[in-house]
C-alpha cells in the first residue's frame, strides 16, 4: 500500500489489487493519459483532471491540479514501517555535524562557513595512514561552522564541520 499525504490533512491509500487501483478502498474507475514530460489527464466519471508536475525532489512534490498548486508526498510500506520504529527517513537526512571517520591530518578545507552544501558535495580532504580521504556532505544543508584548519591533526569522531 502506498499513501499519499495532500496538503497537510487528506491522505489518500494507494492499493493493486485483482480488480484493479483501489483508492481508499474503492475501486478507480478512471483513466490516467500521460500528455507531456510532467502533464496528465485523469479521467475519472464526467471530471476530466489536468495534473502537471511543478517541482519533484525525492518523494515529496508540488502538483498544479486544474490550477490548484499543491503539495503531495507519497510514503510506501517501507516508509511506513520505518515510521512505526520510529526511524523517519526524512529527519535523519537533516545533517547537524561531520565528524573525522579515522584519526588523520587536514590537507585541504574545501567549503566556508556560509556555504549552502547538498549530498554528497566534497567539504575536505583528511590524510590517515598515507592516504587522501574526500570527505563529503551526508545531507544537504548550510555550513555554520568549521572546527579545523590545514595541516591540524584530528582524531576519530572529533567534529570537523557543523550545519545549521
Amino acid at each position: 500500500m502506498i499513501e499519499v499525504k495532500v496538503g497537510e490533512t487528506e491522505k489518500i491509500s494507494v492499493t493493486n489489487s485483482k480488480e484493479g487501483v483501489l483508492l481508499n478502498g474503492e475501486l478507480f474507475d478512471g483513466e490516467v493519459v500521460k500528455v507531456g514530460e510532467s502533464s496528465y489527464k485523469v479521467y475519472r466519471e464526467t471530471k476530466i483532471f489536468t495534473i502537471d508536475v511543478v517541482e519533484r525532489e525525492g518523494k515529496k512534490m508540488k502538483l498544479k491540479v486544474n490550477g490548484v498548486l499543491l503539495d503531495v508526498s507519497v510514503t510506501d510500506h517501507i516508509d511506513q514501517i520505518l515510521d512505526k520504529l520510529g526511524m523517519d527517513v526524512s529527519a535523519s537526512a537533516a545533517v547537524k555535524d561531520v565528524k573525522a571517520p579515522m584519526p588523520g591530518s587536514i590537507l585541504n578545507v574545501i567549503v566556508a562557513e556560509g556555504d549552502e552544501v547538498t549530498q554528497g558535495d566534497q567539504l575536505l580532504v583528511l590524510e590517515a595512514m598515507k592516504m587522501e580521504n574526500v570527505i563529503k556532505s551526508p545531507g544537504d544543508g548550510k555550513v555554520s561552522k568549521i572546527h579545523v584548519v590545514e595541516k591540524e591533526n584530528v582524531e576519530k569522531n572529533q567534529v570537523l564541520i557543523s550545519f545549521e
